[in-house]
């Protein structure tokens, strides 16, 4: 009896690890924010953010689209995928809950929202980032 109390604590270990290292793997990577560079079309800003939240015109009679898109970390920061399996393998598994928190609040993917105003003939003429909470960041 007690040998199947241990194979159930066992897979049960095994299976319910590496849920910190699996939101690693299939974090996005940083959002390409090269299409919002002055100068830069309209329908290509839109091929690479995809279709605005919103469309409007502003008091100057330009035209502006609010955009909301995911931005992860650089590919190289995977690395840190080497470190939780360690933990998770020196502790059975124990580790995994502060891994798994620490991957859902400090290291989630950010969501950003660009403000993109155009020109009259449908370029870029001047863009703010921000990050969902409002706040202006630098490459969110």
């Amino acid at each position: 009896m007690r040998a199947h109390i241990a194979y159930a604590v066992v897979i049960i270990m095994l299976t319910s690890s590496s849920c910190s290292v699996y939101k690693v793997v299939t974090q996005p990577p940083p959002a390409d924010l090269s299409a919002l560079s002055i100068g830069t079309p309209r329908e290509e800003v839109i091929g690479r953010f995809g279709v605005p939240r919103s469309s409007e015109t502003d008091p100057a009679g330009k035209k502006q689209d609010l955009f909301k898109f995911e931005s992860g970390f650089h590919q190289g920061s995977k690395v840190r995928i080497i470190p939780y399996l360690a933990a998770d393998a020196f502790t059975f598994g124990l580790a995994e809950p502060i891994l798994w928190a620490a991957e859902l609040t400090l290291l989630e993917r950010a969501t950003c929202i660009a403000k993109v105003t155009y020109d009259a003939s449908g370029k870029v003429e001047n863009w703010e980032l921000y990050e969902k909470t409002g706040v202006q960041i630098q490459g969110c």
